[in-house]
């Protein structure tokens, strides 16, 4: 095991295009609340999360030492950017934990593909 994060930590694949454009919107949305890192510059093992979890989406670790992956992550890391519509619905609503981390993985396998649709949406993506 590692030491914790001093602040809330998001790892996600930093060879991913598609991922790097979102974390480019979220590093904006939060600022300085949460530290961001591409998981190739973590050492083997960091946290206790195998590799296998970290190719196939987003970690997010607190300073407490909570860990969240996936959609769960992702609106953990909103919410310290003050969006927490997304993390409350996650939890209150029935299933819809089930639907967003269904969404997540038709994302992350088809990341190509998305950051194709990403471009055209918003204008900004590279």
């Amino acid at each position: 095991m590692h030491a914790l994060p001093d602040k809330p930590l998001l790892l996600y694949d930093g060879d991913c295009s598609f991922c790097k454009y979102w974390i480019g919107r979220w590093k904006a949305q939060t600022r300085n609340n949460v530290d961001y890192r591409p998981y190739q510059e973590m050492p083997e093992g960091f946290f206790g999360i195998p590799k296998r979890d970290f190719q196939r989406g987003v970690q997010f670790v607190s300073p407490e030492g909570v860990h969240y992956k996936n959609a769960r992550a992702v609106f953990e890391v909103l919410e310290l950017g003050g969006s927490s519509a997304w993390r409350w619905l996650y939890h209150r609503i029935p299933f819809a934990n089930r639907l967003f981390e269904l969404q997540y993985r038709l994302v992350a396998n088809n990341r190509d593909s998305f950051f194709k649709l990403t471009r055209l949406v918003f204008r900004d993506a590279r």
